[in-house]
This record gives structure tokens, C-alpha cells and sequence, in this order.
């Protein structure tokens, strides 16, 4: 979702608020995506924000089969001042839903649906639905903010991730793309022919990290891999959590596709900009080092140990191993994506 559609659709909810009426929906036209028309609207007398999606369907969607979320419904909606040439779903703020939240739900499936707008209507509808219950998958989690160690592994990662959309060779979006942490991969980024593990850590001396799984140092499918190891340091002269992300953002503000993913990933994260205040600690970073894995480092994998072993949490301290640091434009180089 462009900026230009986001403030167009904050702006009509909050024209809409102070309209006098008693009963059904008032809607403001924002945009056209496709086959798809948008508005921004509010039904009364509850004066609920909501997203109307008008897609070009046969038959009207049933309401008993759309999903529902903590903090939001969705409604199929038959109201002939919506336009008859469409069929139209309602994405319904509840009361007892964030604000912040449903701002974010509703930027990730407009940029959803304008990326797929080359897709039949009914093929756009599935995928919609799709993207609804991954949300209500997302609404059903514990909603606190990130503890220490999360905020810390987060952080490391922002800052390969910033580094990555400083270099001239990679664009924004294939950067953004390959950030797989939030999505539960089993490495941090995906990129190219291999993958980039990120550990952060405090430490002083030392740098202990903390492996997950014999999968996640697993070069046996993807190659080359490499883990970046991020030293952080608690100064006064650092950025706050919401502060790398700031930076990151005016990073992204010419591409807004790339800008709205980049959001959605945060959220998938766990990061929240309603929780912003609970990050304090100013990070800086004292180094970055891209370690290669190869059959030297020091790693636990389904193929090296025992018969019978099938899971293993360990910890490593980096500065007892003796790997190849390789810079970053080489590392690029190797993973073929320059």
C-alpha cells in the first residue's frame, strides 16, 4: 500500500467518525487495485473502522465462512450503495482491537492484493482469504513486547539487513525478500545460492551463540553458508530498537512494496510500533563478522552425528574458532547475488 493510499484511508476513518447517522455504512472510495475497488468506511451506529474490498465475483462470499480474528471480523457485506458491479468483504476493526495493529493488517493486504492483481478475481478472493487467517493466526499469539533476547537477536539482524540495502548492487526488494528470520526459516536470510545465519550477542569477551537445531548450521542444501556474527555494545551514542527501524524505513521510502513487506516482517517478528517505548537499551555495533561454514567449523549436523541423535541445542564462543571471516561484497559474490 502506498503512503499516498494509507493516509487517504486514515484520513477518510477520521472524516467518517464525526458523520451523523444512525444505522449502516458510510464508505469513501481510496483506490483501485486490479478488478478490485477499495474504500475506507465505518458502520454505525458502532462507528467501527473497516476496510471494503469489492471484488468481481459471482456469487456473493457468505459471512459464516469468512474468518475471524482476535481484534477484527470479516463480513460480506450487500449494500447497493457499495456498487451492484461488486461483490464486497468488510475487514472490521473490533473495539478490543489495536489500532497500530489493524493499520498494519490493512497496509499488508492492500500491497497483498495490489502485487497479485494480474490474477482472476476469483484466484485474488482465495488468496485474500489466505492472508485473513494467516492474520488470524498472527491475532491468536501473545501480543507482549519482545523480551531482552529477542530485542537483541532482532536488532542483529536489522543491522546486516541495513547493510545489505546500503549496497548499490542489491535492490531493495530482493534484500527485504530474502530476510527469512521472521518467518520461521531456519536461517535468518535466504539469499542467492546459500544462506546467512545472524548471531548478536553482548558479550565482551567471548561471543557465545547459541545453535537451535542440527538443521541451522546445515550446509547440505544450501551452499554457500555463512553465519554473521553481530557484536553489540549498550552506549549512550547507539539507536534504539525503534530507531534502527526508523532508519531502515526512510531506507525503503522510494520503493513501497519493498517498505510495506519490510513492515509485515516486523510484524511477523513480534515487533510492534505501539510498543516502541518498551525498547531503551541504544545500540552500537562494535563488529560484524561473516563466518564461512565449512566441513572445519565446529557444528552439529544430522550427517556427523551419532545414529539415533535426532535433535541438539548447543553453544558455540566464536572467538575460539578458527573460520575464514569473509567481507561483505565477497561474501555477496559467493552467494551469487552481485
Amino acid at each position: 500500500m502506498t503512503l499516498h493510499i494509507e493516509e487517504k484511508i486514515k484520513t477518510a476513518w477520521q472524516t467518517l467518525s464525526d458523520v451523523e447517522v444512525s444505522s449502516g455504512w458510510q464508505a469513501v472510495p481510496v483506490s483501485t487495485l486490479g478488478s478490485c475497488r477499495v474504500m475506507a468506511a465505518r458502520h454505525f451506529p458502532e462507528n467501527d473502522e473497516a476496510l471494503l474490498i469489492g471484488f468481481d465475483l459471482k456469487n456473493q462470499p457468505v459471512t459464516t465462512q469468512l474468518p475471524e480474528g482476535k481484534g477484527f471480523r470479516v463480513e460480506s457485506i450487500s449494500d447497493h450503495r457499495l456498487g451492484r458491479d461488486r461483490k464486497w468483504v468488510g475487514l472490521i476493526r473490533l473495539k478490543s482491537g489495536s489500532g497500530d495493529i489493524f493499520l498494519s493488517m490493512v497496509r499488508d493486504i492492500l500491497a497483498m492484493v495490489g502485487h497479485k492483481s494480474e490474477l482472476s478475481s476469483a484466484a485474488l478472493f482465495s488468496v485474500f482469504i489466505g492472508r485473513i487467517r494467516a492474520w488470524q493466526e498472527f491475532m491468536s499469539r501473545p501480543r507482549s513486547a519482545l523480551g531482552a533476547e529477542a530485542e537483541t537477536g532482532l536488532y542483529g539482524e536489522l543491522c546486516f539487513l541495513k547493510l545489505m540495502l546500503q549496497s548499490p548492487e542489491i535492490s531493495l526488494h530482493a534484500a527485504i525478500e530474502s530476510w527469512y528470520g521472521p518467518l520461521d526459516g531456519l536461517q535468518d536470510f535466504l539469499l542467492g545460492f546459500g544462506a546467512v545465519e545472524i548471531k548478536a550477542t553482548l558479550a565482551d569477551k567471548g561471543f557465545p551463540v547459541k545453535i537451535h537445531s542440527l538443521e541451522q548450521l546445515d550446509d547440505s542444501m544450501l551452499q554457500p553458508m555463512f553465519l554473521g556474527a553481530v557484536r553489540l555494545k549498550v552506549n549512550a551514542s547507539g539507536l534504539r530498537l525503534s530507531e534502527m527501524i526508523t532508519s531502515i524505513r526512510e531506507l525503503l521510502v522510494s520503493n513501497q512494496e519493498a517498505l510495506s513487506e519490510f513492515d509485515s516482517r516486523l510484524l511477523k517478528a513480534g515487533y510492534l510500533d505501539s510498543h516502541s517505548e518498551n525498547y531503551t537499551r541504544q545500540f552500537s555495533v562494535a563488529e560484524i563478522r561473516n563466518l564461512f561454514i565449512d566441513e572445519h567449523f565446529p557444528r552439529m549436523i544430522p550427517a556427523t552425528v551419532p545414529a539415533g541423535i535426532r535433535a541438539a541445542r548447543y553453544e558455540i564462543d566464536l572467538d575460539q574458532v578458527a573460520c575464514i571471516d569473509v567481507p561483505a561484497d565477497e561474501m555477496y559474490k559467493r552467494l551469487g547475488i552481485v
